[in-house]
């Protein structure tokens, strides 16, 4: 669009319109709204009339101390050819809730905006045009807030342990930077929540954050999930498909469990992190995209480029600025906490209420070693709930029989022996296979039961020597 600040026409919200009127009067309102902010655009793209909510969104004592202010939105006289051109453009959905507002002071204010626009066209010329927007940034800001408490369990990073104040401490030191981010961690720690902590206290944050799990699609589907395809690129491509990376133009795309990517994709994604462009599947131009990448693995990855499975140089440019999320067995203290967190949470979808939780439960939970990690917490919290009688919380009776107890150093003894560890470990995992009938994965299978994945789940069974009886 000739002279048109684009980034000021992303406050156009969803529920936005453009309306247009052919004629040289003035559209001068008798009356208007207070709460309704007002803008009259003419001459070379210069403030002609305000109101006083206009002033006061960006900081003005007055609408007097606007009039004449530039504002890069247009440049008069557009024709009525640029106009329909426009005016297409605004058809196509192109919107943004979100506006960064420069103030008088300098100061940076995230607004959620919602526009009408209001051409006013002489002689087939566009001479002036009219803002009329309403400041919805409380409302957003309330609903957001909602939402954030409704899905507590998966925005919190809960814990006050030393090793979870380290991974705070990181996010806070990477998160305003643009710097790429390797979380490394066993299945169930949280590596998401982190990825998800860096995105919100980043200057993307208003951005989209974007997740893909490159071991959860088919390797056939993998290329054009993370960078689309054009119509016609191969059988059943039946239109233009944007894909994960053009979605997160802009703001942060995390790649979960980055160690399964095919090796013929990791040379695309290199070329991506390095160039800052991709190529949609049967496409013949580049396309540009602004996105930081957050990667996660529970796979050790150096090993796998030892072995020719990954590659180095893709190893390297992502790990950039590494981060390891804790077992939880590497952070006993922040068990209760989390037990806690997870009642409250599972109580309230189930409009119960759970007010005590005994110490005899805490300290059974915390001596056990959790091979799931938090989900497996997460999960076994869910289940107790469930069955739980009244206000206090009781271990299921189908869970209980797997703790043995294991001794702390608040005990004033040793720690047990790696090799204790996984006797307690083989028996929890076989005594899940026991009540699942053996049942691996799939909805009820002792993978689901114990928060893992299937796969890792096996490669548990296939160390520790768990077979099922009678093979």
């Amino acid at each position: 669009l000739p002279g048109t600040d684009r980034q000021y026409l992303a406050i156009l919200d969803a529920i936005g319109a453009a309306v247009w009127r052919c004629d040289a009067a003035r559209p001068i309102p008798t009356s208007w709204p207070p709460e309704q902010i007002l803008e009259e655009l003419h001459a070379a793209g210069r403030v002609g009339y305000t109101n006083v909510a206009h002033a006061r969104l960006h900081r003005y004592a007055s609408p007097a101390e606007m009039i004449g202010v530039g504002r890069a939105v247009f440049a008069p006289p557009v024709t009525r050819q640029d106009l329909q051109h426009f005016q297409r453009f605004v058809a196509k959905g192109f919107r943004l809730a979100g506006v960064v507002l420069r103030t008088t002071d300098r100061e940076r204010r995230v607004c959620f905006l919602r526009a009408t626009w209001i051409g006013v066209i002489d002689d087939d010329h566009l001479v002036a045009m009219w803002t009329i927007l309403e400041d919805l940034t409380a409302e957003r800001e309330l609903e957001q807030r909602v939402t954030a408490a409704g899905r507590g369990r998966d925005d919190a990073i809960i814990g006050e342990s030393p090793a979870i104040a380290q991974v705070l401490a990181l996010v806070g030191q990477v998160a305003e930077t643009e710097a790429t981010v390797l979380i490394r961690g066993e299945t169930g720690t949280g590596k998401e929540l982190i990825a998800r902590a860096i995105h919100q206290q980043s200057r993307r944050h208003t951005k989209p954050l974007i997740t893909v799990n490159c071991g959860a699609i088919s390797p056939t589907l993998v290329e054009s999930e993370l960078f689309g395809h054009e119509k016609g690129a191969f059988t059943g491509a039946l239109a233009r498909k944007v894909g994960r990376f053009e979605l997160a133009d802009g703001g942060t795309l995390f790649l979960d469990e980055i160690g399964d990517l095919p090796l013929d994709l990791q040379v695309k994604l290199l070329r991506v992190l390095q160039e800052g462009e991709l190529m949609r599947v049967g496409g013949t131009q580049a396309v540009k995209v602004d996105v930081r990448v957050i990667a996660a693995t529970h796979r050790d990855l150096p090993a796998m480029v030892q072995r020719g499975e990954f590659r180095q140089d893709l190893y390297y440019r992502l790990n950039v600025f590494p981060i390891l999320s804790p077992p939880l067995r590497d952070r006993p203290s922040d068990i209760p906490l989390l037990v806690r967190h997870f009642a409250a949470y599972y109580a309230a979808r189930m409009n119960k209420t759970i007010a005590t939780i005994p110490e005899r439960v805490l300290d059974r939970l915390t001596s056990y070693p959790w091979p799931g990690n938090i989900r497996e917490l997460a999960n076994l919290v869910e289940r107790s709930v469930i069955v739980s009688q009244g206000d206090t919380l009781q271990l299921a009776e189908w869970v209980t029989g797997q703790y043995r107890p294991v001794v702390t150093p608040s005990d004033g003894a040793h720690l047990p022996s790696s090799r204790a560890l996984l006797d307690v470990e083989r028996e929890h995992i076989r005594g899940m296979l026991v009540r699942t009938g053996w049942k691996v994965s799939g909805t009820g299978g002792a993978a689901e039961a114990l928060g893992l994945k299937p796969t890792t789940l096996e490669a548990r069974m296939k160390k520790l020597g768990i077979t099922r009886p009678g093979r």
